[in-house]
Protein backbone atom coordinates (compact mmCIF):
# COMPACT_ATOMS: atom_id res chain seq x y z
CA UNK A 1 0.00 0.00 0.00
CA UNK A 2 3.06 2.49 0.78
CA UNK A 3 3.61 1.93 -3.37
CA UNK A 4 5.15 5.81 -4.88
CA UNK A 5 3.62 6.44 -7.92
CA UNK A 6 6.98 8.33 -10.11
CA UNK A 7 6.60 10.78 -12.74
CA UNK A 8 7.43 8.83 -16.57
CA UNK A 9 9.29 10.58 -19.07
CA UNK A 10 8.30 9.83 -22.70
CA UNK A 11 10.61 10.61 -25.69
CA UNK A 12 14.27 10.99 -25.78
CA UNK A 13 16.16 13.90 -23.52
CA UNK A 14 17.04 17.23 -25.55
CA UNK A 15 20.12 16.88 -27.06
CA UNK A 16 20.11 20.74 -28.05
CA UNK A 17 22.22 22.96 -25.85
CA UNK A 18 20.23 26.45 -24.77
CA UNK A 19 22.17 28.40 -28.05
CA UNK A 20 21.32 25.93 -30.64
CA UNK A 21 17.63 26.20 -29.30
CA UNK A 22 18.25 30.17 -28.99
CA UNK A 23 19.27 29.96 -32.81
CA UNK A 24 16.74 28.09 -34.19
CA UNK A 25 13.76 30.37 -32.35
CA UNK A 26 15.54 33.41 -33.55
CA UNK A 27 15.61 31.86 -36.98
CA UNK A 28 11.90 30.65 -37.01
CA UNK A 29 10.97 34.38 -35.64
CA UNK A 30 13.02 36.08 -38.77
CA UNK A 31 11.01 33.82 -41.00
CA UNK A 32 7.82 34.58 -39.52
CA UNK A 33 8.27 38.38 -39.62
CA UNK A 34 9.26 38.40 -43.21
CA UNK A 35 12.79 38.45 -43.20
CA UNK A 36 15.22 42.45 -42.26
CA UNK A 37 12.40 45.52 -41.98
CA UNK A 38 15.18 47.85 -41.60
CA UNK A 39 19.00 47.96 -42.98
CA UNK A 40 21.29 47.95 -39.80
CA UNK A 41 23.35 50.24 -38.95
CA UNK A 42 23.43 53.54 -37.78
CA UNK A 43 21.34 56.19 -39.74
CA UNK A 44 21.60 59.71 -39.21
CA UNK A 45 18.48 62.06 -39.72
CA UNK A 46 18.01 65.91 -40.41
CA UNK A 47 14.21 66.52 -39.54
CA UNK A 48 11.47 63.97 -38.48
CA UNK A 49 10.38 63.98 -41.54
CA UNK A 50 13.20 62.06 -43.03
CA UNK A 51 12.67 59.45 -40.44
CA UNK A 52 9.56 59.12 -40.98
CA UNK A 53 9.71 58.88 -44.61
CA UNK A 54 12.52 56.44 -44.34
CA UNK A 55 10.40 53.79 -41.88
CA UNK A 56 7.33 54.51 -44.30
CA UNK A 57 9.72 53.27 -47.36
CA UNK A 58 11.36 50.58 -45.51
CA UNK A 59 7.54 49.60 -43.50
CA UNK A 60 5.86 49.03 -47.21
CA UNK A 61 9.34 46.71 -48.16
CA UNK A 62 8.43 44.60 -45.39
CA UNK A 63 5.00 44.55 -46.29
CA UNK A 64 5.73 43.51 -49.47
CA UNK A 65 7.56 40.50 -49.11
CA UNK A 66 5.60 39.06 -46.61
CA UNK A 67 2.55 38.80 -49.01
CA UNK A 68 5.41 37.94 -51.67
CA UNK A 69 6.50 35.21 -49.57
CA UNK A 70 3.01 33.87 -48.48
Amino acid sequence: MGSKKSMRILGAKNARTKWEHFNRVQKTAQILAGGVREPKGVHRFKTWEEINEWKIKYQVQGEYQTKANS
